[in-house]
């Protein structure tokens, strides 16, 4: 509900001219504690996640749209050109993306037959498959990020001490979700 009630809001925020106004996380933040709601500021800060997310996912959509491929395609083929020989298993990269093994197969079999990857046999594991990248999906991949690059990956407009402070309040609450190792710095 709170993912619905953020697009509708993230869209709104993009229609309206020069955007700005009252901060809708302030006010979410303000009316959860007038309606005595446990951990007002946690509530916000979850909010202001999901708003921010929202927010970031519309500038990736508007720019890939151009690619034919969405966000889930653009962040598998970005995997694979990160990846040593350009390959990786499908288990992994479902852990990796945080997505459910089905819809990492769906999403190979859509890049497959568009020759931007091609699933091989794991030479290591009969029973695993690998998703290559193949020149297509780079170049395609590259392309694409040279064009989010452009819009800052929508966070153009926030400065690299802020993008700094920012990854750092984020590894903090990742690694509190115990997303990320803080012994390996």
């Amino acid at each position: 509900m709170i993912g619905a009630m953020a697009r509708r809001s993230a869209a709104a925020a993009q229609q309206s001219e020069g955007g700005g106004g009252p901060d809708p996380v302030e006010w979410v933040r303000h009316h959860w504690e007038q309606q005595s709601l446990p951990d007002p500021d946690r509530f916000a800060a979850v909010a202001s996640l999901l708003r921010l997310r929202e927010l970031v996912a519309s500038e990736f959509d508007r720019e890939l749209r151009s690619f034919e491929i969405n966000r889930s395609m653009y962040f598998l083929l970005a995997t694979l050109v990160m990846s040593p020989a350009g390959a990786r298993r499908l288990n992994y990269l479902s852990r990796y993306l945080l997505v459910h093994p089905t819809t990492i197969t769906l999403l190979v079999d859509q890049l497959e037959k568009r020759g931007m990857v091609k699933r091989m046999p794991d030479a290591k594991d009969r029973r695993a498959s690998l998703a290559t990248l193949t020149p297509a999906g780079r170049a395609v991949m590259k392309e694409a990020t040279r064009a989010l690059a452009e819009t800052g990956y929508g966070l153009g407009a926030v400065s690299d001490r802020d993008l700094r402070q920012l990854i750092e309040s984020m590894r903090t609450a990742r690694a509190a979700l115990r997303d990320v190792d803080t012994a390996s710095g």
